[in-house]
């Protein structure tokens, strides 16, 4: 064998086969398991994401004027089930906040019915000592509504008070009951979550050039 072959290029192609290696169990370990087995994806705007934006058409709907008192109800309603993260909270009013259709997509799931999304949440806190997110901004274009929102996670396997944060944004529509009816999150999950996992953890801080 060539040395230079040897020296150059094999370690390569390890280093290669561990990085897809790696990223095979991450994707398994993170795959959404519904019925048809399909890898869930947060992004990607597939036939689901289509219909439910056609269905939940602001042009469909009679919502509150902008500014208005009615506006301001209408929204303190998903301000207050984040902002109040807690087990009581979203049990009671999880349901109440978002419509029996729904679109729910966030970075690990996808949901149709509020039972659902009130269930996902609440097994969410689980590993947690305490949850909060906070409203930076909310911006409204039209009857579609854009939350800049900051997440605060307290774990359980860290000293109490370590809070670690992560920003993302929330595309928001409401149907003309004042119901959530389209819930599509933009959030990266690679440095709050992911990262915990040991084998994802090093497969970041490669790709990140950390190693």
């Amino acid at each position: 064998m060539n040395p230079d072959f040897a020296r150059f290029i094999l370690p390569m192609i390890h280093r290669n086969l561990y990085i897809i290696s790696s990223l095979c169990a991450l994707l398994a370990m993170t795959a959404c398991k519904n019925s048809s087995n399909d890898m869930h994806t947060q992004t990607v705007p597939d036939s689901d994401y289509k219909a439910a934006l056609e269905r939940s058409s602001p042009a469909l709907f009679q919502l509150p004027a902008a500014g208005s008192a009615e506006e301001a109800t209408m929204l303190a309603g998903i301000e207050d089930l984040f902002t109040n993260y807690t087990y009581e909270n979203l049990s009671s009013k999880t349901t109440v906040v978002y419509a029996k259709e729904v679109y729910f997509r966030d970075a690990f799931k996808q949901f149709s019915h509020p039972e659902e999304i009130r269930d996902y949440m609440l097994h969410g806190l689980e590993p947690l000592t305490a949850a909060e997110f906070i409203f930076n901004r909310v911006i409204r274009s039209g009857g579609e509504f854009y939350i800049d929102w900051t997440m605060r996670l307290d774990f359980k396997s860290t000293p109490a008070g370590t809070w670690e944060e992560s920003i993302g944004m929330s595309h928001i529509r409401y149907n003309s009951k004042g119901e959530v009816i389209f819930h599509q999150d933009y959030w990266d999950p690679t440095d709050i979550v992911y990262r915990r996992i040991p084998i994802a953890k090093q497969l970041i801080a490669y790709t990140k050039g950390k190693m």
